[in-house]
């Protein structure tokens, strides 16, 4: 397992893991990230709709995430988001760590 702690310049922190089965074939590496809503959603190309399914991101709906993040901060709450990649050999270097 690989970690990349919380700062704040990021305003995420990233781990990654290894042996997951459902990963990428052959290699089986996803990389986990959570933090900022707004910084986390801005690295997504996709989301998990309420069904489970993948779909591409689109406008419409990169539109209502940022209203639903705007909503809860004019209520002074912070929210968090999840993200996962499955990530393939030699993808930002080769122990991942290269931006």
């Amino acid at each position: 397992m690989v970690r990349f702690p919380f700062s704040s310049k990021r305003k995420r922190m990233s781990t990654i893991l290894e042996n997951v089965e459902d990963a990428t074939p052959g290699y089986n590496k996803r990389l986990h990230v959570k933090g900022a809503s707004e910084i986390v959603k801005n690295c997504c190309s996709h989301y998990i709709d309420s069904s489970g399914k993948v779909k591409r991101m689109n406008d419409a709906m990169n539109s209502n995430l940022d209203s639903v993040i705007n909503e809860y901060a004019k209520q002074a709450l912070r929210t968090i988001a999840l993200a996962y990649k499955d990530i393939v050999p030699g993808e930002c270097g080769p122990n991942h760590d290269l931006p």
